[in-house]
């Protein structure tokens, strides 16, 4: 009994001497925009640190409003300009003059930089003064005060006719803001070459955010990550990892995919057609494993929401040719805006599909109002888009506010 007795004694001692548990915390990401701004700003870098900045990123991308106080645009605009002039005029080998597949600072000695018009007011006008200290700047001009002028372009024609002939053009998109927090996107844009438009065309791109603490205040940066990250001529973010050898996460694959999906719509604005080149980018080719298909149909949002009639066109074309469900409107909206003839084709096609297979039972208001404008025939509605067909044509019609219309299509 007394031997029982030490032993339990003995491991009773053991087990009061042994370590507390060591309790390993984890961590949650906030819900809000404001929540995870507070995290990229305060945690240390880090995977939470970096989840939290792919999730603000993503919420502010599709879910945040535009931006369309006048001042606050060009506030930020502002901001944004002074923070990329500074990165790109620092003691770096990352800029060079021109060549090779280095990003190019020469913009820096540009006498005007042309801001393409739209987004933000049309009397912004801007002086930046900076001095270029990279190694690899032309020595004519390395540590040498500049002075680079910013303007509205009259016109996106004359900024166009800049871009192509003479040299950089900067473009920003959209200004989403959700709890204060603001997602700016800026773009150069520089001919670079003399093949196609698109070929070799040099987008360098800056994603950051701010935060602005009082309604009409100064915004202050929440992320802005210099530019040092991409050593290469097409810088297509700066919220890509550093090291190319990094595994891209299904929401850097997404933003990249948004990133490109807004160099295709500005470079198109002034052409009716898509480069050869361009039609990669919507299957994002080149990155493994990063194919839209029918698991990721959802990142074909940011094309078929686009300002773009041709971007809006592939969006919802690839949307159907993966099976996707796109609505009768945004089939007769590729008709209605967009003359390419293949592109056209495929969207009749898709369209009478629909049609057929989703047709509704027209009221008979209906019917007789849009036989009074086609004549007889055989009638297929589904939700605003009608089509009557007759053996010797073939008629579609749109409901309005108003009631219904012929369609002409784009020619």
């Amino acid at each position: 009994m007394r031997t029982i007795l030490a032993l339990l004694l003995l491991v009773a001692a053991t087990a009061t001497a042994r370590p507390k548990s060591t309790f390993i915390e984890i961590k949650s990401l906030p819900g809000s925009v404001k929540g995870l701004a507070a995290v990229v700003e305060k945690e240390k870098p880090g995977d939470f640190r970096k989840q939290a900045i792919w999730a603000m990123e993503k919420k502010l991308r599709e879910n945040g409003e535009e931006l369309t106080d006048a001042d606050a645009i060009d506030s930020l605009a502002d901001e944004m300009l002074k923070r990329v002039l500074e990165d790109m005029a620092g003691n770096t080998e990352i800029y060079k003059w021109e060549g090779d597949d280095a990003p190019r600072g020469d913009l820096l000695i540009r006498e005007t930089l042309y801001v393409l018009p739209g987004r933000t007011t049309s009397g912004f006008s801007k002086k930046y003064t900076v001095r270029p200290m990279g190694k690899r700047i032309d020595r004519a001009y390395r540590n040498t005060d500049q002075t680079l002028k910013v303007v509205v372009a009259k016109s996106p024609a004359e900024w166009f006719t800049h871009v192509e002939s003479k040299g950089w053009g900067v473009a920003f998109d959209s200004i989403r803001v959700t709890d204060s927090v603001a997602r700016v996107v800026m773009r150069f844009v520089s001919k670079g070459g003399t093949e196609p438009v698109s070929a070799r065309h040099e987008r360098p791109v800056w994603v950051a955010f701010f935060k602005q603490e009082a309604v009409g205040g100064p915004w202050s940066p929440v992320l802005f990550n210099p530019a040092g990250a991409q050593l290469q001529r097409d810088q297509e973010t700066t919220l890509l990892p550093a090291d190319p050898k990094e595994k891209l996460t299904d929401a850097m694959k997404q933003h990249l995919f948004a990133i490109r999906v807004g160099d295709l719509a500005l470079i198109n604005q002034n052409r009716s057609s898509l480069h050869e080149t361009e039609a990669r980018w919507t299957s994002l080719n080149g990155l493994s494993g990063s194919v839209v298909d029918t698991k990721t149909l959802g990142w074909l949002d940011v094309l078929r929401m686009n300002d773009d009639a041709l971007v809006r066109a592939a969006g919802v074309l690839k949307i159907v040719s993966l099976g996707g469900t796109v609505t009768t409107d945004e089939l007769l909206d590729v008709l209605i805006n967009v003359k390419v003839a293949r592109v056209q084709a495929e969207a009749l096609l898709a369209l009478n599909k629909l049609l057929d297979a989703s047709a509704e039972t027209p009221t008979e208001e209906d019917t007789a109002v849009i036989t009074k404008l086609g004549g007889a025939g055989e009638l297929k509605l589904t939700g605003t888009v009608a089509r009557l067909k007759s053996a010797a044509t073939t008629k579609y019609f749109k409901k309005g506010a108003k009631g219904w219309d012929p369609v002409v299509f784009k020619k």
